[in-house]
């Protein structure tokens, strides 16, 4: 019996191994055909992260000039559908920080769902430019955002309708009256969120724990001078629990600015922070954004050239942000909204 013993212990030793080079050679296929997954997986190996999203080239701009960046190990960014996924840590937390992109707030969309897919983030903490529609903020402030609305979802009524949010009528020069324009009501968006039934929501809000965190950080010094004899007259500050209004339409006009401080009680504008916001939500992950005022949305020019502050000062904010949450034996646990 020996014999045909060995010969059935050969024959199935045969079988398993062909069974497993087959098995070798189809992953060789699929990683041939998605060599980005390797990649992908060798990253997250070495994390969990938080995910750092940029609004413009400046924010990068000043984020580098910080030093604050270290890119660690082989892998120091990866490529993903046109844009640069950059691999470090921030004062020893591992981030990873990637540009939304200019144009429609689509382009911050897919960035975050993208990074959410990839590199399934601890949190979103964004950053970007702003302008202020709120007389209280100035050039270099920082503004946290409690609240944040899409205000460029329109629905246009006919002339003679009223309950118009915005009649255009009330804004004819010399005197006001009827408007070919008519009026317009600003939408709510739907909210779809993982195990959670959609909803329809004007204000999307942002990670309250992280919100306490932000409000805790009282010992960050914002930059005032842009060079040794070119300072703004008061020193910037860190405002918490505002509404914001985010479009893509960026208001340069004194009226709409005017209109948007008045009917929403927002005190900035910009382009990025609700598709930020509206794509974190979804996938339950924290979020928080922080918004450097680089102009006034239509308003005072006065200190327009002091403008690469906002950037300087939002990633001062970020960073103390980062060092908060990315302790692990701090009391500042992350926790998801």
């Amino acid at each position: 019996m020996a014999g045909p013993s060995r010969r059935i212990w050969g024959f199935e030793l045969a079988v398993v191994v062909l069974g497993l080079l087959a098995m070798a050679q189809q992953s060789m296929q699929q990683s041939s055909k998605r060599p980005m997954h390797g990649l992908i997986q060798r990253i997250n190996d070495n994390g969990p992260y938080f995910g750092l999203v940029l609004a413009s080239d400046s924010d990068e701009k000043a984020l580098l000039a910080s030093n604050v960046f270290k890119t660690e190990g082989e892998i120091s960014s990866v490529d993903v559908a046109g844009r640069k996924f950059n691999v470090g840590t921030i004062n020893g937390t591992n981030v990873i920080y990637v540009k939304t992109g200019k144009g429609p707030s689509i382009n911050a969309a897919a960035t975050v769902q993208i990074l959410v897919d990839l590199f399934e983030p601890e949190g979103i903490i964004h950053i970007g430019p702003a302008g202020a529609v709120n007389y209280s903020l100035f050039i270099g402030d920082v503004a946290v955002p409690k609240q944040v609305a899409f205000t460029g979802s329109w629905k246009w009524l006919e002339r003679r309708a009223k309950g118009g949010q915005l009649v255009f009528g009330e804004y004819n020069k010399p005197v006001r009256g009827g408007n070919l324009l008519g009026s317009i009501s600003f939408q709510p968006t739907t909210l779809y969120a993982t195990g959670k039934n959609k909803t329809t929501v004007f204000w999307l809000p942002l990670t309250s724990n992280w919100l306490d965190v932000a409000s805790q950080l009282k010992n960050v010094e914002l930059e005032q001078c842009i060079s040794k004899n070119k300072c703004l007259p008061k020193a910037p500050v860190m405002v918490n629990d505002l509404r914001v209004s985010s479009s893509d339409i960026y208001v340069q006009n004194a009226a709409y600015r005017e209109f948007i401080c008045t009917q929403f009680k927002a005190s900035t504008v910009d382009r990025e922070t609700a598709a930020v916001t509206l794509v974190a939500l979804s996938n339950d992950v924290p979020v928080i954004a922080f918004r450097g005022v680089s102009d006034t949305a239509g308003g005072s020019t006065a200190y327009k050239s002091y403008s690469y502050l906002a950037s300087v000062n939002v990633v001062k904010a970020a960073v103390a942000f980062i060092g908060a949450v990315g302790n692990s034996n701090s009391s500042l646990a992350v926790a998801a909204y």
